[in-house]
């Protein structure tokens, strides 16, 4: 029985180092003997590798019944595997298949018991997360040039949840415009101090506090936008003491416009920019005031009305819209088209064509 043994010790070391996958990551390079990797045994490849695809695709039922039916699978190995010493003190014909690792030990079935453990948890932190809806708001501080930013959550889940978003910092992005169009950009970020942490009640809301910031519309500037985004590396979740890995963390952005005191601040239909265009009343400025005093759930509306108007307009007509729909668009830079009339009368031409071709809004497409 024993050369059999070395046989299959033989030939399980080429297929161990061949198809195990280790778990534990990179050995030490320090000095001093290193603990052996425990691996995921060859014959549980193909259903972690299906986990691992469920897991990719964001399909979580499929995630759920795979690593359910893999636990299922691994309780049973477990009470029937022999452990490495075991093996060792036995000369059958299990106990070689167990050696050379043509079956797995007790110990690989712990190892994979570890690993769709850690599956599970990843599940069920993205669950807790599709139950979540995080944004952060803006909010202006009465007679101060300057505004606070606020965390703020809305839970669907059943029961209470604390979620720690990890080296969280706020990345703040301002667009100052002037009566010419002129652009000005600027940005910063700054670092939260101390752990972010939301606690949330079943179907309950909850706000948190993380920064004040000033309000900066510069002198000549019409109006300033400011776009505020919570970056983080990703995060966790807890309920009652469990905790659940959360690989990204989406919290809707908050934005707002402040403009200059000498504008009016009342908001105006999208209409109005079609109604100025006909009346040849199209300046840069009035078009731009027009574009900045538009609610933002309306933008896409007024897109479509200067998609509707420029394409009976002869391209150097379209200069004055320009200022116009890039603001609408939330553009910064020399993003999209520049200032090319030729380009921007194309594509807003474009755009009106297909949503009216799409049935999204009702109209008379150009036939592009």
């Amino acid at each position: 029985m024993l050369p059999r043994i070395l046989l299959y010790l033989l030939l399980g070391a080429g297929v161990l180092g061949a198809s195990c996958a280790s778990l534990a990551g990179p050995q030490s390079s320090g000095a001093g003997p290193t603990p052996p990797r425990l691996a995921i045994h060859v014959s549980y490849a193909p259903a972690f590798e299906a986990l691992k695809e469920a897991l990719e695709e964001d399909k979580l039922l499929l995630a759920q019944s795979t690593a359910r039916q893999l636990r299922g699978r691994l309780s049973r190995d477990l009470e029937s595997s022999l452990s490495l010493p075991e093996a060792r003190g036995r000369e059958d014909d299990v106990a070689a298949l167990t050696l050379a690792g043509t079956l797995p030990s007790r110990e690989a079935v712990e190892v994979a018991l570890l690993a769709v453990e850690r599956f599970e948890k990843i599940v069920g932190g993205r669950e807790r997360l599709r139950a979540v809806a995080l944004r952060l708001e803006l909010r202006r501080l009465p007679a101060q040039e300057a505004v606070e930013v606020w965390l703020t959550g809305t839970s669907g889940w059943a029961d209470p949840l604390l979620i720690r978003p990890f080296a969280a910092s706020l990345l703040i992005s301002r667009s100052h415009v002037d009566r010419k169009g002129f652009e000005v950009d600027w940005s910063e970020s700054v670092v939260l101090d101390g752990s972010v942490e939301l606690s949330l009640a079943p179907g309950g809301t909850a706000e948190l506090l993380l920064e004040g910031l000033p309000i900066q519309v510069p002198v000549g500037a019409m109006a300033t936008r400011m776009r505020v985004v919570l970056d983080c590396t990703g995060g966790e979740l807890e309920e009652a003491g469990e905790r659940f890995p959360a690989r990204e963390v989406l919290v809707e952005e908050a934005e707002r416009t402040d403009i200059a005191g000498w504008i009016p601040v009342g908001l105006l239909e999208p209409q109005l920019l079609g109604q100025l265009l006909e009346q040849g009343r199209g300046r840069t400025e009035i078009l731009l005031e027009c574009a900045i005093r538009i609610t933002p759930s309306r933008r896409a509306e007024a897109l479509d009305v200067l998609g509707r108007a420029v394409q009976t307009l002869p391209d150097e007509a379209v200069r004055p819209v320009i200022p116009a729909a890039r603001w609408l668009l939330g553009l910064s830079g020399l993003e999209g088209f520049g200032r090319d009339e030729r380009g921007w009368k194309e594509w807003l031409g474009e755009r009106y064509d297909r949503r009216v071709e799409a049935g999204e809004i009702a109209g008379v497409s150009g036939g592009r």
